[in-house]
């Protein structure tokens, strides 16, 4: 008796493992669009829904041995007029999701068939969504009609669950993406608002759960706003980052989680310390706070380390430059002269805006002892260097490819402009623009 048992259960488990693929099959009409693009993206791979121009028929296996989430994301439209969309779908090992879309109003309408009831809840209450987020923005409710509005976009969840009587996996999806799109919504009116002059009434939120009720899932990872929503949440709580790594700890479970959080705390840090003070401190704080961290956290440590180049009295740094003929230079062989370099990019207008009055104070400046360098931080060097014939630049022209100067640096935005004295120290880490005139024109003046 027992053998045949055990040789059920062998049965058993090889039918299980022997399902087969998921199919996805439908239909598209494409309405008024001529042209778009479909996607199944299924964790780190992405494939194409191929569609037959004829007939609008399209059909894609999955391969897979569990249950899970996979995201259906197009692009429709041709140029100007382009739009993008996704909805999730839940998929089980052999079986079958029939969609039938269609294109309308810069919106596609997604229909599958009610029996399928874990994709019909996940496309009501998406649609459900998109059709409130656009109504409260075309015609935001009055100040005391709006908490209820918005709080419908949260406790429709409980709706559509009970309707369809959804999978466990495909309900924890829903509660995480009702969470989730009443924050995003929250965040607009909250704009909306402000933009007239006015404030949102008090308690818009206080019907929600924690913050680390609904989001320590592992299924919450699906959502690429997650992380951001974890780390807002605890900037609120906790002031310094080592507080904030101590509650996340403390209110979070899933590893992934915790992890991906925890480099979002330090890069924070990492970013925004104030270099000129405490540097030593800081590097302290943060080889504590990225103990757990691995590699990533070393990396980090050397991020902070090489941003010592940023405090004014620095030496300047190691960096390769690259001329338009391919020649390699460093900053170095300057030594002996006061550099006012200007970091650019050929897609920055507002540095290309600066190029002029910097080629006008270049040939006004009677300082022999000065030299201008312009750096690119590009990384398309056919890019940089149509935009330097464009703007017919000339003199001491370099890219520096890859982010490592700008993180040195510690640049944050561009167009920035750096000042060296002669024995190749940081005078100035933002050197006024040219587009200043006699200002920057005077400091120049007058080094010697």
């Amino acid at each position: 008796m027992k053998h045949i048992i055990s040789i059920l259960l062998l049965l058993a488990a090889i039918g299980c493992k022997q399902k087969g693929p998921t199919e996805i099959t439908g239909s598209v009409d494409r309405g008024e669009y001529s042209g778009f693009q479909l996607f199944i993206v299924d964790g780190d791979k992405r494939d194409s829904l191929l569609v037959d121009s004829q007939t609008g028929l399209f059909s894609l296996q999955l391969d897979g041995d569990a249950p899970r989430m996979v995201t259906l994301m197009g692009v429709v439209g041709t140029e100007q007029n382009k739009w993008p969309f996704e909805q999730a779908l839940h998929i089980e090992p052999g079986g079958k999701v029939k969609l039938d879309i269609r294109f309308k109003s810069r919106r596609a309408k997604i229909e599958v068939d009610k029996k399928d009831r874990n994709n019909a809840a996940l496309i009501t209450y998406n649609c459900f969504y998109l059709d409130k987020s656009r109504s409260i923005w075309e015609n935001p409710p009055v100040a005391n009609e709006l908490k209820n509005s918005m709080s419908e976009i949260y406790t429709r969840v409980n709706d559509v669950m009970e309707e369809f009587r959804t999978a466990n996996m495909v309900e924890n999806y829903l509660r995480i993406q009702a969470y989730l799109s009443f924050m995003q919504a929250l965040d607009g009116v909250t704009y909306m608002y402000s933009r007239n002059g006015e404030t949102l009434p008090d308690g818009m939120d206080e019907f929600l759960p924690p913050v680390y009720e609904i989001l320590d899932n592992p299924i919450a990872l699906f959502f690429y706003n997650t992380n951001t929503f974890v780390f807002n949440y605890l900037k609120r709580e906790r002031e310094t980052p080592e507080e904030q790594l101590q509650l996340l700890k403390e209110r979070f479970t899933v590893p992934s989680i915790v992890a991906s959080v925890s480099r979002l705390i330090v890069q924070n840090f990492v970013t925004n310390y104030n270099y000129k003070n405490g540097f030593e401190e800081g590097l302290l704080r943060l080889k504590n706070m990225t103990t757990d961290l691995g590699d990533e956290g070393q990396k980090l440590v050397k991020d902070f380390e090489s941003k010592k180049y940023s405090i004014e009295g620095a030496v300047l740094p190691d960096v390769t430059l690259e001329d338009v003929d391919g020649h390699v230079h460093k900053l170095t062989d300057f030594r002996g002269k006061y550099l006012y370099i200007d970091l650019w990019a050929s897609w920055c207008a507002p540095c290309c805006q600066e190029v002029p009055y910097l080629q006008k104070l270049e040939k006004q400046l009677k300082n022999p002892a000065v030299e201008f360098i312009s750096i690119s931080l590009d990384t398309n060097k056919e890019a940089w260097k149509k935009k330097m014939k464009q703007l017919k630049m000339h003199g001491y022209q370099y890219i520096v490819t890859g982010d490592q100067f700008a993180t040195m640096m510690n640049i944050k935005g561009i167009p920035h402009f750096l000042l060296y004295s002669k024995d190749g120290t940081l005078m100035q880490y933002k050197a006024d623009r040219p587009s200043s005139g006699d200002k920057i024109r005077n400091v120049l003046t007058r080094l010697k």
